[in-house]
């Protein structure tokens, strides 16, 4: 046995607990991951999927565009002949066999697949951009940035509906975000990866190298980042509220500011396709592409903003309804007018509630410009260039919606929150609850706040005698409202992320079938301090209208159609009138016919005449041959009181144009535009002349136009064909040409003087009268000028007498310049004594050859 005595056992509450082990401290990364454990495969496959599926489905789209851009550009231009160019035409040709080399098919196909990639690089807030160089003469390069619309349409479209459809129900915001994220990433990559790989190449050419095109860039990456994260954020925009009364509202605003300007844009868009077939078949080919952006366009215009340039030229123009769009225009300014009364009323059944906060004042009109601001960044093209050589070009500008259009836009939501606010508690109870369900299906309701239970007084109705008791019929504070379903239980505290299913929200059918009755969403109940339904629930029912109110009722509402009817009849008109009758084309046109028929006077009453314009005559034009025929007024743009017009016309067989710059001078009766010619249809004459002819007249069809002046004239003249006669002075004249204006080249002449008759009698006769004063002469030196000397052993003075004089032709020169010359000499007798004292005779032949010049009227030596 052993010593010592057994040790008891002991119970096991008792027993000395082991020391538990260290526990490590979690990872940094355990909450991330946890949170990617969270989120269902689904809801992953939605992220990839959506964004996959919309860059599929934009550049289907862009694929059939082109397409469609081709045939109708062939359509359109397969009655205007064939050109053959040979085989070996085209950049990178072959060898002549008609069998194009490897770079030429590379280049086609990068062409081919890498156009509509390009399109969507565009879609994604892309610039093409380009550069390129030319052996010693220099490099260039520039970018183009406009937004395709319908391709990023169908982006966006497919987008949301591929994760409509996939996504679970029950993710929460961070799993929300998270997916977002992933799906903006995927159509990052996938739009970089296709833009730079299938970027349009070009062959080698000899001496010149062009690079890849393509439109990838930082805009892109982050227009992609941007569109593809939205898509799959607000592609289910009820799992955003929860609840959130503010964020339900805000995002309801949104979507009925989306409704109207999609359904704006889209029948506009129509209007535009149906007007360019028929009425304007040469917009076809643009059509295919830009369909979107010209529906963008109008609709800007429809809401009052304005389409322009800026930093294209030295003038930065704008057109709007009011001036430079045209008078159609306004019927778009009617449409959005309805539509935009139609929003305010469509966001009125959306919130179903009188008490409004003043943050809507905020929101609506907020929203309304983000809108704005969307559509003037698809309505913008911008371009921007560089070419540097021997010196260095560059600049960039935009043409599309004015900046300043978003500001109006915002204008337009305080509008429609006017009519949401004040003009729809009236008028929507008086529709039916029928119209009113229906409208509600469309647009959604918003989420209520909860209603705060007023206790009421000492003695209210309830249980008789007790203090404090709750109104009788209805709910205490916590329980759920009538209509409404119970409230979710609260998530367990242990789900940081959410992911339990969000609270179901009551249906639009349950909330507005009883309409008006019980049973609205967010009713108010007696006693409750919450929503003031105007229609449905607790909202008291209309008062019937008397038979005299419902007629005032009418009449006014007609009254109202009639005046809304006649003051956009009346802007229309106007518009019209303006732009067709007393607009800058109208003046332009009949400035145009006047010099086409020759009527100077009328067209110069529409002139400011310039100086040095005294060819613009009515002599001068009645003498014109070619003046100008088949007159037509291309585009006008106006910038305040300036118009720019390009005009078309035919002469001599040939087409012409030319561009004339008029000013508004006056408005009279506020629609009444006065326009005058300040840049007329006209080129500078240039007549140059020689020195000689400094003074000469110069005339046209008989009417003297100017005179020469340091050897040159100029003026102003119509497009025809002129007879330009120079004078002269007693030696010289100009002659007569002819010059024509209008034609490619500028109209130059330059006249040679012709010797008169009276410089060659006056010419003859100096020299005459030298060979006589020579003849009295005794002593004949070198030096003296006379046509003869000598003898040279002749011993003092000599006798000389004229026997025969020469014939003689007189010449001129452009200088001015007179040679007289002999063609058959003359005979000199002369007697002198030589050195040794014999007296001497003899007889010699003699020419002449003498130059003159004019100085100050008279004929004087050259020399």
């Amino acid at each position: 046995m052993s010593e010592h005595p057994p040790v008891p056992p002991q119970p096991p509450q008792q027993q000395p607990a082991a020391a538990p082990a260290p526990t490590p401290a979690p990872a940094p990364s355990d909450g991330f991951d946890r949170l990617l454990r969270t989120v269902p495969g689904r809801d992953w496959l939605a992220a990839v999927l959506g964004a996959v599926g919309g860059w599929v489905a934009a550049y289907v789209v862009a694929v059939v565009s082109l397409l469609l851009t081709v045939a109708v550009a062939a359509a359109g231009g397969s009655g205007g002949g064939s050109s053959d160019l040979g085989p070996s035409s085209g950049i990178g040709g072959g060898s002549g066999s008609g069998v194009p080399d490897v770079q030429s098919l590379l280049s086609g196909v990068s062409v081919i697949l890498g156009a509509p990639a390009q399109l969507v690089v565009l879609a994604d807030l892309g610039r093409l951009h380009g550069s390129g160089s030319i052996g010693l003469l220099g490099s260039g390069s520039g970018s183009i940035g406009v937004v395709p619309a319908v391709v990023l349409a169908a982006q966006v479209v497919l987008a949301v509906v591929l994760t409509r459809r996939i996504r679970s129900r029950v993710a929460a915001l961070p799993q929300l975000l998270l997916t977002s994220v992933v799906s903006g990433l995927v159509l990052v990559a996938l739009t970089t990866l296709t833009g730079l790989v299938l970027a349009i190449r070009f062959p080698e050419v000899d001496g010149a190298t062009i690079e890849p095109v393509h439109g990838v860039g930082l805009g892109s990456v982050l227009g992609s980042f941007l569109i593809g994260a939205l898509c799959a954020l607000l592609a289910r925009p009820a799992l955003l509220v929860r609840g959130n009364v503010v964020v339900g509202r805000v995002l309801g605003t949104v979507r009925v500011a989306t409704s109207q300007l999609v359904v704006l844009v889209v029948v506009v868009s129509v209007v535009v396709v149906v007007v360019a077939f028929v009425a304007q078949p040469s917009w076809g080919a643009a059509l295919p592409l830009l369909v979107g952006n010209a529906g963008v366009a109008l609709t800007a215009l429809g809401f009052l903003g304005g389409i322009g340039s800026g930093g294209l030229g030295p003038v930065n123009s704008t057109a709007t309804v009011f001036g430079g769009a045209g008078g159609w225009t306004w019927l778009v300014v009617l449409l959005v007018l309805v539509t935009a009364f139609a929003a305010g009323l469509a966001l009125a059944v959306r919130r179903n509630d009188r008490a409004r906060s003043t943050l809507d004042w905020v929101v609506t009109p907020v929203v309304w410009a983000l809108g704005g601001l969307v559509l003037l960044v698809l309505g913008t093209l911008v371009v921007s260039y560089r070419v540097s050589g021997a010196s260095t070009v560059g600049g960039s500008g935009s043409v599309g919606i004015a900046p300043w259009t978003p500001v109006v836009f915002l204008l337009w939501g305080a509008a429609i929150e006017v009519v949401a606010r004040y003009v729809a508690p009236v008028l929507l109870p008086r529709l039916g609850g029928g119209a009113l369900l229906r409208t509600a299906k469309l647009v959604g309701t918003d989420p209520q706040p909860a209603p705060a239970w007023a206790v009421p007084a000492a003695g209210a109705a309830g249980t008789a005698g007790t203090p404090g008791a709750a109104v009788a019929g209805a709910p205490v504070v916590g329980q759920p409202v009538v209509g409404q379903p119970a409230a979710a239980p609260t998530a367990p505290a242990t789900d940081q992320y959410g992911t339990e299913a969000p609270a179901e929200h009551t249906p639009v059918d349950g909330a507005w079938a009883q309409a008006p009755g019980v049973g609205a969403p967010g009713a108010g109940a007696p006693g409750a301090v919450g929503p003031q339904p105007f229609i449905g629930g607790q909202a008291p029912a209309p008062t019937p209208l008397s038979p005299k109110a419902r007629k005032v009722l009418v009449r006014s509402l007609v009254a109202a159609g009639v005046v809304v009817v006649v003051v956009v009849a009346g802007a229309v008109t106007t518009g019209v009138l303006r732009s067709n009758v007393w607009g800058p084309a109208p003046t332009a046109r009949s400035y145009v016919e006047a010099i086409a028929r020759g009527d100077a006077d009328a067209a110069s009453r529409m002139t400011e005449a310039p100086s040095n314009a005294s060819m613009l005559d009515a002599a001068v034009l009645k003498s014109a041959e070619d003046r100008p025929t088949n007159v037509r007024i291309g585009r006008v743009s106006t910038s305040g009181d300036t118009a720019y017009a390009t005009v078309r016309y035919q002469q001599g067989g040939s087409d012409r144009s030319g561009d004339i710059t008029l000013e508004r001078t006056g408005t009279s009766f506020l629609v009444k535009d006065e326009w005058r010619v300040t840049k007329p249809l006209a080129d500078r004459v240039s007549i140059s002349a020689s020195d000689v002819l400094e003074g000469a007249d110069v005339t046209v069809g008989g009417k003297k136009v100017g005179a020469i002046e340091n050897g040159a004239f100029e003026s102003l003249a119509y497009p025809g064909s002129y007879e330009v006669e120079v004078g002269g002075t007693k030696y010289f004249t100009g002659g007569t040409k002819t010059v024509k204006v209008g034609a490619s080249a500028a109209p130059y002449v330059s006249f040679q003087p012709t010797a008169t008759k009276a410089l060659e009698r006056d010419a003859e006769q100096y020299v005459s009268d030298l060979i006589d004063t020579c003849a009295e002469k005794t002593d004949i030196g070198y030096g003296d000028g006379c046509p003869w000397y000598g003898p040279y052993d002749a011993d003092g003075s000599v006798q000389y007498t004229v026997k025969s004089k020469p014939e003689l032709t007189v010449e001129s020169s452009g200088s001015g310049y007179v040679e007289v010359k002999s063609t058959k000499d003359g005979q000199i007798a002369y007697s002198y004594k030589d050195f040794f004292g014999d007296a001497k005779k003899g007889d010699d032949s003699f020419d002449v050859d003498t130059y003159l010049k004019v100085e100050d009227g008279k004929l004087v030596s050259a020399y």
